[in-house]
Order: C-alpha cells, then structure tokens, then sequence
C-alpha cells in the first residue's frame, strides 16, 4: 500500500516541480526583457500571464493523471 501512495506522490511531484521550474523561467525571462525594453511593459505582461497559465496547466494536468492512477 505504501508503494502507490508513493507513486501517487511522484505522479503529481515531477510535473508540480517542472511548472514550478517553468514559472521562474517565465519571470526571469520577462524581467529581462522588461529591463531591456521597459516601453513594452503591458504586452510582455500579458505575454507573461499566458505563458504561465500554459506552464500551470502542466501541474492540473499531472494532479488529474495521479487521482485517475490511483482509483
């Protein structure tokens, strides 16, 4: 039993750690281009948010995988 409560763990861990990893990247990223450009705030603001959104999509995926392997 402890065995897929491990796995359940992991199945949600890798991709939770590589959205997580992919927002730092986004901000980084953004903040370097904002200090480069700072004209262009608003559109890389908005290019910012969808990216992220997209990046955060790996982690509901990743919870929605874990609960289906686990039932």
């Amino acid at each position: 039993m402890e065995l897929k409560e491990l796995a359940f763990g992991l199945t949600y861990a890798i991709p939770a750690l590589g959205a997580a990893l992919g927002v730092g990247l986004i901000g980084m990223a953004a903040l370097n281009a904002a200090g480069r450009n700072p004209e262009k705030i608003g559109d890389l603001r908005t290019l910012m948010i969808t990216a992220i959104v997209f990046a955060d999509s790996l982690a509901i995926i990743g919870i929605i995988v874990a609960f289906i392997a686990k039932g």
